[in-house]
């Protein structure tokens, strides 16, 4: 029987970055090649799904593809974003902005733009002034733009996402459609079951906005029993140690309660066993051994503690919004159907009466091409805006600038509530130099001149 120092040490560090296939993950990967490279209306995905299930797997893989496929040295097509939970608002964008900057400093014009930027270079810095974020903010849209970046991937992206006491809770989520929507990246947060009740706060977003659930196996479904046994086997079959494959996978159902069906929390187990026997000079691998090594019971029962709820509170919010829509359905139907009874012209199928005629009234018919009415152009910015009332009115600016399309608007003061009114998309390039209310970084702020 050979001993570990017979057995050459690349077969051991294979095995410890091996990530196997399995129809979960290739699932998860096609939808995301698809989404990356195919036609799209939407600039934000959001990834969720129980802790170990294979997210950032998936991801890492879809990168490097993505990347093995570029012919071009100069073009970086993804990226990969880490957020923190120590972040929260403005400081989760920050630390965005400058792990973004950071995987382009090998390019000599991002180096150039980037070495006189006080909020990238001094990563400690706090700052109150708009020009300085819409600075950095300018030279991160530049670079995504300049590198040709298609999706930049946003892990453990609740983090991200997480509301800021001083804002409202779908601040983060607007800065990040506008961004997206400002370069035309793909954006994918990557997360737990927390992402998806983030992302779905807001209707406009919504719409701008896709959902992919990473799904773990669940030993209850024999279609997903036999495809988990299929994962346990690729796993088994690559171990650099003596294994009785048969012998192990008849423990397939320990393997999948103890994984909690999650194949990332499997083959981490697996590695760790195998790392721990080969310290140890040993050179089979057993129940035994792999009991060892396993989660404790309390790591356990919080996995599976975790994936339930959230698996159940996605199912619930998706059951509630098909009986909310429902709902607003038969009442605009009860609402028409009121109407038609109500009006005397009509009756139920919408035909005219039978008794006097109705005259048509006395005016000029049009003459000519008309225009056509209505406006289709209209800018999808209209918001309460976090400025305090007694703020806005010692300022003495009155007016605020889109965030969306740049647009001059007099804001509107009723009932101590500001609001940015509906209106048409601005049409012009001419840059904007009187003074204005401008969304900063962190909140609203009073800018003269030009932004760029």
């Amino acid at each position: 029987m050979p001993t570990p120092d017979m057995l050459p040490t690349s077969r051991l560090e294979s095995f410890r970055t091996l990530k196997v296939k399995h129809p979960r993950l290739e699932e998860v990967e096609r939808f995301l090649l698809r989404a990356i490279s195919g036609h799209r209306s939407y600039t934000l995905l959001d990834l969720y799904g129980a802790g170990g299930v294979g997210k950032s797997t998936v991801v890492e893989q879809v990168v490097r593809q993505l990347r093995d496929a570029e012919t071009n040295p100069a073009v970086v097509p993804a990226i990969i974003v880490q957020a923190s939970p120590e972040d929260v608002g403005s400081a989760a964008r920050l630390d965005y902005y400058q792990q973004v900057l950071d995987q382009f400093q090998h390019h000599p014009a991002i180096r150039e733009r980037t070495k006189n930027l006080p909020l990238y270079l001094n990563r400690g810095k706090k700052s109150n002034d708009p020009a300085e974020w819409l600075e950095v903010r300018n030279v991160v849209e530049y670079a995504l733009r300049l590198l040709q970046v298609k999706v930049v991937f946003v892990d453990e992206g609740q983090h991200l996402l997480a509301p800021d006491p001083l804002r409202k809770p779908t601040a983060q989520l607007d800065w990040l459609k506008a961004l997206a929507n400002r370069t035309n990246v793909l954006h994918v947060l990557v997360g737990n079951f927390d992402l998806y009740e983030y992302c779905h706060l807001n209707g406009q977003t919504t719409r701008r906005m896709r959902d992919q659930h990473f799904p773990r196996y669940h030993l209850d479904n024999q279609k997903e029993c036999e495809e988990f046994v299929g994962a346990l086997q690729s796993l088994l079959e690559n171990v650099p140690l003596t294994v009785d494959v048969p012998a192990l996978l008849s423990h397939w159902r320990w393997f999948g309660e103890w994984s909690t069906g999650c194949v990332g929390v499997l083959g981490d187990w697996i590695v760790e066993t195998v790392d721990g026997l080969w310290s140890e000079n040993k050179t089979v691998l057993t129940v035994d051994a792999l009991t060892s090594y396993a989660l404790q019971p309390d790591q356990r029962a919080r996995l599976e503690m975790e994936a339930r709820t959230g698996e159940h509170r996605v199912a619930r919010a998706k059951v509630q919004s098909e009986q909310d829509l429902q709902q607003l359905l038969d009442i605009h139907a009860n609402e028409r159907k009121s109407a038609q009874t109500a009006d005397p012209a009509t009756n139920g199928r919408g035909q005219e009466h039978k008794g006097k005629p109705v005259e048509r009234a006395t005016v000029r018919d049009p003459v000519g091409d008309q225009a056509p009415k209505g406006n289709t152009l209209r800018c999808t910015f209209s918001d309460m805006l976090d400025i305090e009332p007694g703020r806005f009115q010692e300022s003495g600016v009155a007016r605020g600038e889109c965030p969306q399309c740049a647009a001059l608007r007099q804001l509107q003061l009723r009932n101590g509530i500001l609001r940015y009114p509906s209106h048409e998309r601005r049409k012009t390039q001419t840059l904007q130099t009187e003074r204005r209310w401008v969304q900063g970084e962190t909140r609203w702020e009073i800018i003269s001149g030009t932004k760029r």
